[in-house]
């Protein structure tokens, strides 16, 4: 039985549990968020009539749906559609490190920055990026930690 392992470990490189475990995480958080914005993308303008009927009243929100209006109109369709590009490229930066490909994390790292800058572009120039930054970076430099083992 060992030998079963030790010969396809010979033909196979192992991805380290570490890399695993952020590709997993980064293909659930880009998976969802791509699958969100394409969503926001193509219902857009039921979303936006469905915020301004009198049902969304009888809907308990943990966000005001004003607020939820001004983001989306200030946001505009056009957003929705350059972010569901960026977190597809994101997708396929994990995809490429999850098979040990060094270009996935050029992949990843340019779709994330782009991601940090489109609300600068398109919302409000005065919000804060922070938040995203830390985490982002967070997860690049984890990926970088990885690198020497990738091709």
């Amino acid at each position: 039985m060992d030998e079963i392992f030790e010969h396809q470990g010979e033909n196979q490189e192992m991805r380290p549990q570490g890399l695993s475990t952020i590709c997993i995480l980064s293909f659930i958080g880009s998976g969802l968020s791509l699958l969100s914005n394409a969503f926001a993308f193509v219902f857009y303008d039921a979303f936006t009539s469905y915020l301004t009927s009198d049902e969304i009243n009888k809907v308990v929100m943990a966000i005001d749906p004003k607020i939820l209006l001004d983001f989306i109109n200030t946001a505009g369709r056009f957003y929705f559609l350059i972010t569901t590009i960026f977190y597809f490229a994101s997708v396929i930066g994990v995809y490429y490190m999850w098979h040990l490909y060094k270009k996935g994390i050029h992949f990843y790292a340019i779709a994330q920055i782009s991601l940090l800058i489109l609300p600068l572009i398109f919302i409000d120039s005065s919000l804060s990026v922070l938040p995203g930054l830390v985490l982002s970076g967070a997860f690049i430099y984890f990926y970088s930690r990885f690198l020497n083992i990738m091709r």
